[in-house]
């Protein structure tokens, strides 16, 4: 498929047998002449490799300065940072809004610069000795006085110039992890100064530095200290050779300088160029004993010879390394990296071919569409390495499960394409795809774990299904899709009324975006009782659409939709203005004061506004913090826990109430869950279907609420549903319950009612009291 054509291929070896045999001549002829100069030849060839190694390395670290100092400027031209910086230095502020700009400015840092893995600290101190440091270093924040050090005295007088301060053995904020860093001074429009110190590790430097066989590669500051370490020093050590272009010094943009000295009783070619961002030196040093030691074996010109003999292998080594190369880039072209299957543009070239060859032949081919179940949950909970090794094992086994006429694609993410020719018979396909699931379904073990998936599968047929690249991927993703609402670790067949389910998909979409406008959204409330008192602590926020055609639509229909188009973000903030406008109109009608909960979707919590969206509605609203409770559910807290902990604490600083929803369906890490500032568990429903019947699932419910209970959280147990469930909760000391066995979600006007008369309930769900 990617061979030349054979005319081209012997040309081409002609041309090389003459440009070698020549070559071969005319380098004997001057063998002798070649031997009196061989050292000088030997010494030259190995400086000139070694300065554009050096040069390159030069050229890497310019660009990577250049993006570091580009990060210094967004900080300088973010408007919004720049006003939290003037509300915490203002001496007008109070100590509360202080606090919470600095907050804000923290978590601005974290959310948008950590991205970059690279960068370990940003500080921001300030000139005035009375503020306080802010940092994202929060278990060091404060601990160092910066403005001592002679750097910071240094940026202060630069008034706005770059300054790169060179690599500190336990960094900047003595957090043991070697570091150099990049400084400037911010200067607001009121005058007041702040110096911005943003820390950088130093692998980066180690990692832009190029191999030197049998040498080696440093970068040096003016005092010929270490900025990256050797086999034998470490950073910030005074580095073993002398700075030997002292009298002469490099200066950036100018060619590289080199050397040969003697050091040790060693000759040293030493090769150093200067990097322009900065007063550092890039410097390569080879032993010369490497330069010399095949010139001085040369014994007479019969040994240059055998060099010429060398240089023509070393030709024809090329000319076949180019030929390799070039396979090698185009086979990277059309593979995929990571698990080396044909990738999406190869594939489409295939189908193509087989389109050809099935439409002259009258044959017939089938096209799979495979996405891996639960793929997204564990490549969040273990990691990216986790999720690589798991879609590795899968090109794996199905490569070992499928015919070599076959073609397996990786289409994207965790998706994947198969093309099996000359068949649309549906017996032979289910085969097929039973033997794909089967060996799909077996347990990956990563570091000791075992990783469990299943597989989707979608079925299009040629012709049946279409005639082009585009019908068959189409219709076999959409069969895909077709099996995952079916529950999962399913396959389908196409059919023409999918097509008509996902346009009646689209138009519940079309019209969920004007639900808001048209006022067809409608709040239920739930009501959570205390089992200790029976009376109503809180209620729940609950959506309900009322379609103007369809009537009432199930949340689990819209929800998904909204979730997957993204709308639940606007939705979600109505629903959080709503709920909390009702509760502060049921608090002014003189009702019992009571929390409302209301969910917050992966998406508005991965929001980067949502803090600042949940203080504005209480502002708007004038709902007093402590009587809105947010919901998260167990698998948005583990998406990415560092960031999820700066949100929460975020949120935590509002005054509001966090709770953790549908806990124990998930894969929380109880190291990770007493980090979080959150107050409450709500036990998932599933866990309560069989708590009568079964002891186990007993055991985990009374183990989740003595778990919950040490870490000083509030339980509350969903979906009971019968007296025996309310017996037993209270038996295992859980704190409130939520279900139809007291309410169903029941709309305001008829919550107030509740609340109004201050129904308190036993167990046997008589009422005893009413306000």
């Amino acid at each position: 498929m990617f061979r030349k054509a054979p005319g081209v291929q012997s040309v081409g070896l002609r041309l090389l047998v003459w440009a070698v045999g020549s070559t071969a001549i005319l380098f004997v002829g001057f063998s002798f002449f070649s031997y009196s100069h061989s050292q000088q030849i030997v010494v030259d060839k190995m400086t000139s490799t070694t300065k554009q190694t050096v040069a390159q390395t030069r050229d890497t670290l310019n660009i990577i300065f250049q993006n570091y100092e580009d990060v210094t400027f967004n900080i300088l031209t973010d408007e919004d940072m720049l006003n939290q910086l003037q509300v915490y230095g203002s001496v007008f502020t109070s100590q509360n809004d202080k606090f919470v700009a600095k907050n804000k400015i923290v978590e601005s840092l974290a959310i948008r610069f950590f991205s970059k893995s690279d960068i370990t600290n940003i500080h921001l101190i300030p000139v005035d000795p009375k503020l306080k440091e802010i940092t994202t270093d929060t278990l060091h924040a404060e601990s160092i006085e910066y403005s001592k050090e002679a750097w910071f005295q240094r940026a202060v007088i630069a008034n706005g110039e770059i300054g790169w301060l060179p690599t500190q053995r336990y960094g900047y904020s003595n957090i043991g992890q070697p570091s150099f860093a990049i400084n400037r001074l911010i200067k607001l429009s009121s005058g007041m100064k702040y110096v911005l110190l943003i820390e950088i590790s130093s692998e980066v430097l180690k990692r832009s530095i190029s191999d030197i066989p049998n040498g080696e590669m440093v970068i040096l500051n003016p005092a010929n200290q270490l900025l990256t370490r050797t086999n034998s020093e470490t950073e910030g050590d005074f580095y073993r050779i002398p700075n030997v272009f002292e009298a002469n010094p490099i200066r950036a943009g100018h060619p590289s300088a080199s050397k040969t000295v003697k050091v040790n009783g060693e000759m040293q070619l030493i090769v150093a160029e200067k990097i322009a961002a900065s007063d550092w030196t890039v410097q390569a040093v080879l032993p010369s004993s490497e330069l010399f030691k095949d010139a001085n074996t040369i014994g007479n010109s019969m040994l240059i010879s055998m060099v010429g003999i060398a240089i023509m292998t070393y030709l024809f080594n090329y000319y076949l390394q180019r030929r390799r190369n070039a396979k090698k880039i185009r086979y990277m072209a059309f593979h995929d990296h990571l698990t080396d299957l044909v990738n999406r543009k190869l594939f489409m070239e295939v189908i193509d071919k087989e389109i050809q060859t099935a439409r002259q032949h009258k044959l017939e081919f089938t096209v799979l569409f495979l996405d891996l179940d639960r793929f997204k949950i564990i490549n969040d909970t273990f990691g990216h390495e986790a999720g690589d090794k798991l879609l590795i094992e899968t090109a794996r086994r199905l490569e070992n499960t499928l015919d070599k006429s076959c073609t397996i694609s990786r289409f994207g993410g965790d998706e994947f394409l198969v093309l099996i020719p000359n068949t649309g018979d549906q017996e032979v396909i289910l085969t097929i795809i039973q033997e794909i699931t089967s060996h799909i379904q077996k347990p990956v073990y990563y570091e000791e774990q075992e990783l469990y998936v299943s597989v989707s599968i979608g079925v299009s047929i040629y012709p049946h299904d279409g005639n082009d690249i585009q019908s068959l991927t189409k219709h076999a993703d959409t069969a895909m899709y077709s099996a995952k609402e079916s529950g999962r670790n399913n396959y389908k067949f196409y059919n023409t009324t999918m097509e008509k389910n996902t346009y009646a998909k689209l138009s519940l979409e079309r019209d969920l975006r004007h639900a808001i406008e048209r006022d067809e959204l409608l709040l239920y409330y739930q009501p959570q009782i205390e089992l200790d008192s029976g009376c109503i602590l809180g209620v729940e926020t609950l959506a309900r659409w009322k379609h103007p055609k369809h009537g009432f639509i199930p949340p689990s229909e819209f929800i998904p939709i909204a979730e997957y188009s993204r709308l639940i973000v606007p939705i979600g903030k109505w629903i959080l203005y709503t709920a909390c406008k009702q509760n502060k109109a049921w608090q002014d009608a003189g009702l019992p004061k009571v929390h409302v909960a209301v969910n917050l979707s992966l998406h508005q919590f991965q929001n980067s506004e949502i803090i600042q969206t949940v203080a504005q509605i209480l502002e708007e609203t004038g709902l007093e913090p402590q009587y809105l409770e947010l919901e998260i559910t167990e698998s948005i807290a583990m998406q990415d826990v560092e960031k999820v902990i700066l949100t929460l604490q975020g949120l935590y600083a509002l005054g509001v109430k966090i709770s953790i929803d549908d806990f124990g369906t998930g894969y929380s890490s109880l190291n990770y869950l007493k980090n979080f500032p959150i107050q409450r568990l709500k036990i998932d429903k599933s866990f309560l279907d069989d708590i009568v019947r079964s002891e186990k699932e007993r055991a985990i419910v009374g183990a989740i609420i003595v778990m919950a209970h040490s870490l000083n959280l509030r339980v509350t147990a969903e979906g009971v549903e019968s007296m025996e469930q309310v017996a037993l909760l209270q038996d295992c000391n859980c704190d409130e319950i939520q279900g139809y066995i007291y309410s169903r979600p029941i709309p305001s006007s008829e919550c107030a009612e509740l609340l109004a008369e201050r129904r308190v309930f036993d167990t046997s769900m008589t009422i005893l009291q009413g306000g």
